[in-house]
């Protein structure tokens, strides 16, 4: 078993002890003002404690493998075991606290960290889940102040943006951080960069000299201030909207703030009253929002209502959700917790993918149904399309024995696509699964299908891949050799395609259809029947 080091540092220059006291102070007033203001629900979740009694936890984030990352003091704690083990991962780093843990696309891991000693290094990047640490954005590094708030890529795929802010702002990097370009804005404090489903980015500033919700429409080189509220923190949701944690220095309370309109507006809600702010906002993968402020609260309508989702210890700060329904939470001075998400009515055992040509399998086990009507499958191909219903599957009611299901989306082009599980009961209530995500690459060969159905009347479907881009062109001919139409004429990039064929105005025949590409020619015959 591997030993666990625990390393401290004092607090050093870069701290600001009058900043230091309104955090603690913010604190204090969370823990009060939760107790007073919010009703339980009717059944409490059970938050199951998972270690790390007594720590200060500053972030806390998951990967795709399920191990949970916490960053505290000096470097962060990792656990491969749901909390059974925790083992601190601080080779290479000097650092004094974790302001950002993000975890990209490839399972990379970035730490955004108030440096120590001041004039070392406050971002690092690990490959390999935390054994080492390497300092990156050296170009970032050389300032008297050494602090870094955040740090992400948008989007969190091939070719996205990376995005750090630091003491002395926001830059933008196009090559994964090996060189940097600085942005308009040149203060501390840029938290929760992110991008709404419309294309616009926001971040917010809860320094007193920056107070503000900022928007971008330039891709994070120019920024707008939009209001002069303290912004602890934000979340994006489904539709553009984005929610905001503030405070108001002209009324003296928080709130949650809500844009409809690209952030050229901000509502208060007043769902959070007095001086309550939320620390922190987490949405699940059945867009159920989940915020930190002493206990943890849901919301299931983005916002309009809340409902206390409990939390025992001295008060929840930092939420993440895992793929195995669970949130967790890092609690001030407490450790970490966690409980299930929404209690799914069908036990889910497992959920997979497999690509079969341009089709895609999903299969799926049940441990135990009840009420169960059936699952409805839902897909998008980003993670800022809305979802779309292609299928449904019927469930086995009420049972205690394991059931299996599949169902075949087929004849997709050449992307990347997500896919969740609806399950309905027959009382109306749902739940969603987790999401899956697949590509489905671009074909090995040229190849054109053949027409189905065949015989036909009058339509049928022409399918052909490509495995290249190129001039593409689709022709009908009949069975004297004369062409009757053209259905295709155009460069088309690799990958699978389908066309159909509608022969209401011609006779019965037996015709060819034929694929032309540049280095590639294939004919099939088939037969209108009328």
């Amino acid at each position: 078993m591997e030993t666990k080091i625990r390393t401290r540092f004092a607090v050093h220059k870069s701290f600001n002890p009058h900043k230091l006291i309104l955090y603690r102070f913010k604190i204090l007033i969370i823990l009060i003002t939760t107790l007073l203001n919010y009703k339980t629900l009717a059944q409490t979740p059970q938050w199951e404690f998972m270690g790390l009694a007594g720590e200060e936890v500053f972030d806390i984030a998951t990967d795709d493998s399920g191990y949970i990352y916490i960053g505290s003091n000096g470097g962060v704690f990792k656990t491969t075991d749901n909390g059974g083990t925790w083992i601190f991962k601080n080779n290479g780093l000097q650092v004094g606290l974790i302001n950002k843990i993000f975890i990209d696309y490839e399972g990379n891991i970035f730490i955004g960290a108030t440096s120590f000693p001041n004039t070392g290094c406050g971002l690092y990047k690990s490959t390999d889940g935390g054994e080492y640490w390497a300092k990156i954005a050296d170009t970032l590094n050389s300032k008297l102040v050494n602090e870094f708030y955040d740090i992400t890529i948008i989007p969190n795929e091939i070719g996205g943006i990376m995005y750090a802010s630091n003491y002395y702002g926001i830059h933008r990097s196009t090559d994964n951080g090996i060189t940097w370009q600085s942005t308009n804005f040149t203060d501390p404090g840029a938290r929760n960069i992110g991008k709404n489903t419309n294309g616009y980015m926001f971040f917010g500033n809860d320094f007193a000299s920056w107070f503000g919700l900022y928007r971008s429409t330039d891709l994070g080189l120019n920024w707008d201030r939009h209001t002069f509220l303290g912004v602890t923190t934000l979340v994006y949701l489904a539709g553009g909207s984005v929610l905001a944690s503030a405070y108001d220095p002209g009324l003296g309370s928080c709130g949650i703030y809500k844009t409809t309109d690209d952030g050229l507006n901000w509502l208060n809600t007043n769902t959070f009253s007095g001086l309550s702010c939320p620390i922190d906002f987490v949405v699940y993968s059945n867009d159920d929002i989940y915020a930190s402020a002493g206990y943890v609260y849901l919301t299931n309508d983005n916002g309009i209502s809340w409902l206390n989702y409990g939390l025992p210890g001295q008060g929840a700060f930092w939420l993440a959700t895992d793929l195995s329904g669970y949130i967790w939470s890092g609690n001030h001075l407490d450790g970490v917790y966690r409980t299930a998400t929404r209690i799914v009515p069908v036990e889910l055992s497992s959920f997979s993918i497999e690509v079969i040509n341009e089709n895609v399998l999903l299969t799926w086990v049940t441990a135990t149904e009840m009420n169960n009507q059936g699952f409805q499958i839902e897909r998008r191909e980003t993670k800022n399309e809305e979802w779309i219903n292609i299928g449904f599957v019927n469930g086995n009611v009420t049972t205690t024995e394991p059931q299996a299901y599949s169902f075949v989306d087929k004849n997709l082009e050449t992307g990347k696509y997500q896919y969740r599980l609806k399950q309905i009961d027959f009382d109306g209530s749902f739940e969603y699964s987790n999401i899956v995500e697949v590509e489905v690459g671009i074909p090995f060969e040229f190849f054109l299908s053949q027409n189905y159905p065949n015989p036909f009347n009058p339509s049928t479907i022409i399918k052909y891949s490509l495995k290249d881009d190129g001039k593409v062109s689709l022709k009908i001919f009949n069975s004297l050799g004369e062409e009757v139409r053209t259905l295709v004429n155009e460069i088309k990039p690799a990958g699978n395609y389908e066309v159909e064929f509608n022969a209401s105005n011609l006779p019965s025949d037996v015709y060819i259809y034929q694929l032309t590409t540049p280095g590639f020619t294939q004919a099939r015959k088939m037969i209108l029947a009328k």
